[in-house]
């Protein structure tokens, strides 16, 4: 049996396992499934492109750089306080940057093409913002960091619109990365809700569903477009 063809289903089932796990209160094994699912990710886009002509080129090496990012922003958020916290948020900055210099690549930024991307941008601030007011009096001397991360998610949604605004790439746009990214965004403010405000394990589970989806697409989407475009 094909290995390459099992890993992203193995990747889901590892994920509804993990979600079911938080729903059922069994933290401890929930930690397992976790730190699972990066690896899983990171072999599914192994496997996928090794046997293409692709070079170990600037785009393959920042695939590889968010999503072992994302890997380390797991663990360091399986810990509670503030240094765990700010920790898995810098590893996620990183994803981000890496995420945002892989779309740009893809579909430069262009006065033609700027409308989309940036009032999807201006939407997602728009909504951190109501988000980020709310949490003002519990956040202390977090407001500053998770303010930052907030720009840089936006950002990173922004760009992502970019190669949905170009038809020589408006189906991986459209298809994957847009998706990707606005579950991203999604989960990354469920999660901030449920940090800092209402601890509930419904809302954990949404996080973990939105966030293990949203990685999927993103990942799925450099796979085809590195398959179609090996010398990008």
């Amino acid at each position: 049996m094909n290995l390459r063809k099992l890993i992203a289903p193995i990747y889901v089932v590892v994920l509804l396992v993990h979600c079911f796990l938080l729903w059922s209160e069994q933290l401890e094994m929930a930690r397992i499934t976790k730190i699972l699912l990066m690896p899983l990710l990171l072999l599914y886009l192994a496997e996928a492109l090794a046997p293409s002509t692709i070079k170990l080129k600037l785009s393959t090496r920042l695939v590889a750089l968010a999503f072992l990012a994302s890997w380390g922003g797991d663990i360091f958020l399986l810990y509670t306080g503030n240094l765990f916290f700010i920790g898995g948020m810098l590893c996620f900055i990183l994803a981000h940057f890496c995420y945002i210099i892989l779309f740009i690549n893809i579909q430069p930024f262009k006065i033609s093409n700027a409308f989309l991307p940036i009032m999807g941008g201006i939407v997602v601030l728009v909504m951190g913002a109501i988000i980020l007011n709310h949490l003002a009096p519990k956040l202390g001397d977090l407001f500053l960091p998770v303010l930052v991360y907030m720009i840089v998610i936006a950002t990173m949604f922004s760009s992502s619109i970019l190669i949905s605004c170009n038809a020589g790439t408006k189906q991986f746009g459209i298809n994957y990365f847009v998706p990707g990214a606005a579950l991203f965004v999604l989960s990354d403010s469920v999660l901030s809700l449920n940090i800092f405000a209402y601890k509930n394990v419904f809302l954990g589970v949404i996080v973990m569903l939105t966030y293990g989806f949203a990685q999927f697409l993103l990942a799925k989407g450099f796979k085809n477009y590195l398959l179609t475009k090996p010398t990008v």
